[in-house]
């Protein structure tokens, strides 16, 4: 399955599990290089916060301060994009998502199972 998304894909929780999917592992064993540019995670930042602001779906529940940074990001807001360009700030940014949207999944299972029990 590919980590593309059309642009009339709506915001839900197996959209974002499908972007980061590819990218899980290297998140969980990125440890950082403090005060570093590149490119690690650039693409899959740019492919999330343009989800992020979508304003229907599970975009309802994130939390606020990813959908504000996304935002700002997008409008090109000169000390967010300066503050993204690090990769640790990406990833750091990334990786609070990410848990976010698996605990969502965990809390989605529970209840499919609650209901069929």
């Amino acid at each position: 399955m590919s980590a593309r998304l059309k642009t009339d894909d709506t915001a839900d929780l197996e959209s974002y599990l499908r972007l980061f999917a590819p990218y899980e592992t290297q998140l969980r064993q990125f440890s950082g290089r403090e005060g570093e540019y590149g490119a690690r995670f650039a693409l899959l930042f740019l492919q999330v916060v343009r989800l992020l602001i979508k304003p229907e779906g599970i975009n309802r529940l994130i939390p606020k301060p990813f959908i504000k940074v996304a935002r700002r990001y997008l409008r090109k807001e000169h000390e967010v994009v300066m503050h993204f360009s690090y990769e640790d700030n990406r990833h750091f940014f990334l990786s609070d998502l990410y848990d976010w949207l698996q605990i969502q999944e965990r809390g989605q299972r529970m209840r499919q199972m609650g209901k069929s029990s």
